[in-house]
């Protein structure tokens, strides 16, 4: 599929970044505007561009000042999509730059940018793809069960979940058929390919593939993918969540990253025994080992909400436990092998820990960055787990080298500021204005009960 779209078609022109709060932030160009959005772009001030929390409040760095500065939002127009024919509404991917036509260093798609072209460097190619988890709601109703909510006069209304389950059954497809249906007719008309999606398991829980892709393109699919969803739900009546943990004490919301790399063709993740190790080839074994080394330092990239680490628990298959192994869903890092006589074009690395609050350009770029680190570095991986490792005893965790990520953000942005390595990859500028935005949610949610901040955050993302 691809994004071509006629300039005729196109009444306006919705030019977008993913900020460092996870946010999708938007200016809208009119029609006589569309040729100068890929060349002059739109005014964006350090606030918009970098320094809201999630809540919209505003952070400061030694390099950002949140009243002081403007950046350009420069669209890239080769990734443009057209949202539905009858609006001419369209959507842009934007790069943001700095006033004397640089690309800024905070700018979150440069930096996945970067990664890329250092992969290249090394003769490696990466695909990417994501399996998109969102919640689902019906209208509010005031004193109703389900996710409580306050309306614009401050009455208390509660938000139903969309489905009832069981988890991947007919019953809960029928429960959305319509909305389910119109997302894939409207996602296809964007130019997102999806390879299925299903009811998940918790009430109101769907589930999309998306296709794998070049890096960037994978990560513009998401971003574009999740304003589709996000309309066309509105269309129906219903609301849509990406937020990590929407309902309390439900299933959980993951945005799992799935990876592979080529070298002149060939999936480097697929080498057959006795060399490969459980199908895995050996710079597999080091982009896996890469990846692992680096989780701790880097998993406030991979969420960043005070709910991802709500959300990261054992017993979740949200990967919470660093470790690694085959099929296993509860390794932060899962090695798919793929089917017989398949593995070259099936076999990949999912990344379970990631989640929808995460800015995606940025978590992507993590994740690769690990990944070569490994292969570079001919990192040796642990040995495989091949059992839930929330049935082994501390001592036989211990032993096999499987680690707990941070309990919490505040720990986790700790150790982002700390780290060297992503320093490198990511720049101090990005760096510092990444953890003090992340800290404000920190310091605003991190004392209150889940349930509140379920409540402050299910639409935000």
């Amino acid at each position: 599929m691809n994004r071509a779209v006629r300039f005729d078609d196109i009444r306006a022109l919705a030019v977008s970044h993913i900020d460092l709060a996870g946010v999708a932030r938007v200016r809208v160009l009119p029609h006589r505007r569309l040729l100068s959005a890929s060349t002059h772009g739109v005014t964006i001030s350090n606030s918009v561009g970098f320094l809201f929390s999630v809540d919209d409040h505003l952070s400061r760095t030694p390099a950002l000042d949140p009243v002081v500065g403007d950046v350009r939002g420069i669209a890239d127009i080769s990734s443009m999509a057209l949202l539905d024919a009858e609006s001419g509404l369209a959507w842009a991917p934007a790069d943001l730059y700095a006033l004397d036509g640089t690309v800024h260093p905070a700018c979150t798609r440069s930096a996945l940018r970067r990664v890329v072209d250092d992969a290249q460097d090394a003769r490696l190619t990466f695909s990417v793809g994501f399996e998109l988890e969102c919640t689902v709601f019906r209208a509010p109703v005031p004193a109703a069960w389900g996710a409580a909510g306050t309306d614009e006069v401050g009455e208390t209304m509660r938000y139903l979940p969309a489905t009832s389950g069981p988890a991947s059954s007919t019953r809960a497809l029928i429960e959305v058929e319509a909305f389910g249906l119109g997302a894939l007719a409207a996602l296809e008309f964007a130019g997102v390919p999806v390879e299925q999606f299903h009811p998940a398991s918790g009430d109101g829980r769907l589930e999309f593939a998306l296709a794998p892709r070049d890096a960037l393109t994978a990560v513009d699919d998401l971003a574009l993918a999740r304003v589709v969803l996000t309309r066309v739900a509105q269309a129906h009546g219903l609301r849509i969540s990406f937020a990590p943990v929407p309902i309390v004490g439900e299933a959980t919301n993951g945005c799992h990253v799935h990876l592979s790399a080529r070298r002149e063709g060939r999936n480097v993740l697929a080498e057959p025994a006795p060399r490969g190790r459980h199908g895995l080839g050996v710079d597999g074994g080091r982009m896996v080992a890469g990846i692992l080394d680096r989780l701790d330092d880097g998993i406030a990239l991979l969420g960043g909400s005070v709910l991802s680490f709500a959300r990261l628990r054992p017993a979740s298959w949200s990967g919470a436990a660093v470790c690694w192994g085959p099929g296993n869903r509860e390794t932060a890092v899962r090695f798919v092998p793929g089917q017989a006589g398949m593995a070259a074009e099936q076999a990949n690395l999912e990344i379970r820990p990631a989640d929808g609050a995460a800015n995606p350009y940025l978590a992507v770029a993590a994740i690769l960055a690990a990944a070569l680190d490994g292969i570079t570095r001919e990192a040796v991986p642990p040995k495989p787990v091949t059992v839930d490792p929330g049935t082994l005893t501390a001592a036989q965790r211990r032993a096999r080298g499987i680690r707990s990520l941070p309990a919490d953000l505040g720990t986790a942005l700790d150790r982002l500021a700390s780290s060297g390595f992503h320093r490198r990859v990511l720049g101090d500028v990005l760096v510092d204005a990444y953890v003090a935005t992340r800290r404000n949610e920190w310091e605003a949610f991190g004392g209150l009960a889940p349930e509140a901040v379920a409540e402050a955050v299910r639409f935000r993302y």
